[in-house]
């Protein structure tokens, strides 16, 4: 049975502790009393606000100012949330409230975020602008990718299916063939695309040759016109012909006979020097062009025998008598 001393520490320790519980309690209730709260209104269409509750925090850019007063149903697409914040806070008119998540937990808080010095405070009662958070704009843009991701794969599926997959295999045994078929052709005919080739490369070693030949020898007559003994001629002819008129005028026939006679013995010899020369030049000149003639029938076979059997190209020639096939 307890002693009366018992009962009375009793009754003291209860008195003390519910004492100290109830003063707690109205150091709390006193202090949400006695603060001085302004409420604001968010109104957030096509958003879900899962994971805010009654009493959650709300932030002006990371320091707590306030906390979530209420939460209704404006319509079939919005939601009004009810906030208290701190007397004294400075919410402006472009002011944004946006939903931040707390860790991983999946709860929310309301993020006051933005506003400039210039624009102008936003009275109490009034209502925010709803932002949209970075986890929405995230969680947007990962579906988006979702989206476009599921497409390439159903464009992908599309391609690997049996007909394309046929299709690509067709093509490919198709170039392989082909590949090996032309590998084929060119060992089989190497010799005689070589031979072709080689040819090919004397007719036109040829052509040149005869070329610089026939410009060797046109260089050698112009330099022969070109040469003083040339314009010389020239020159005493014009003389003898001047001289010669001359003499005539004057009817002295007689006295300047002689000097005729000199006049077209030298008129002779130098008409003779000049056949030796054009002989000379006459002779280079055939030469090359006989060259140059025997170059083109080379050229105008060639061209025959390719119009008549392209195939030479890469058969090569065969010589059957005197048929050229």
């Amino acid at each position: 049975m307890a002693t009366k001393a018992q009962k009375v520490r009793l009754s003291v320790f209860l008195i003390i502790s519910s004492s100290i519980l109830l003063l707690f309690f109205l150091i709390l209730v006193g202090n949400r009393l006695l603060k001085r709260m302004d409420t604001y209104y968010i109104i957030y269409e096509d958003i879900s606000v899962t994971g805010l509750e009654l009493g959650s925090a709300v932030k002006f850019h990371g320091v707590q100012v306030g906390r979530v007063a209420g939460l209704a149903v404006k319509d079939a697409a919005s939601i009004i949330v009810e906030i208290e914040v701190e007397r004294g806070t400075p919410i402006k008119k472009d002011t944004e409230a946006v939903l931040s998540m707390v860790g991983i937990t999946g709860l929310k808080f309301v993020e006051l975020l933005g506003g400039t010095e210039e624009s102008e405070q936003l009275p109490v009662g009034g209502t925010l602008i709803a932002g949209q958070s970075s986890f929405e704009i995230i969680s947007g843009s990962a579906e988006i990718i979702m989206a476009k991701l599921e497409q390439v794969l159903n464009n992908l599926n599309e391609m690997t299916g049996p007909e394309t997959s046929g299709s690509i295999i067709n093509a490919l045994k198709a170039f392989t063939s082909v590949s090996s078929e032309l590998d084929t052709l060119l060992q089989e005919n190497r010799i005689a695309l070589t031979n072709t080739i080689s040819d090919f490369d004397i007719v036109m070693s040829n052509l040149i040759t005869t070329t610089a030949k026939a410009d060797s020898t046109m260089t050698a007559i112009n330099s022969i016109i070109q040469t003083g003994s040339f314009r010389n001629t020239v020159e005493n002819i014009d003389y003898i012909t001047e001289k010669l008129s001359t003499q005539l005028d004057s009817l002295r026939l007689a006295r300047t006979s002689a000097e005729f006679r000199e006049l077209l013995n030298n008129t002779n010899k130098m008409v003779v020097n000049y056949d030796l020369i054009a002989a000379r030049a006459r002779d280079d000149i055939l030469r090359s062009l006989r060259n140059l003639e025997e170059t083109l029938d080379n050229l105008r076979e060639v061209t025959d025998v390719i119009r008549e059997n392209p195939s030479v190209l890469l058969r090569g020639r065969r010589t059957t008598g005197d048929r050229v096939e």
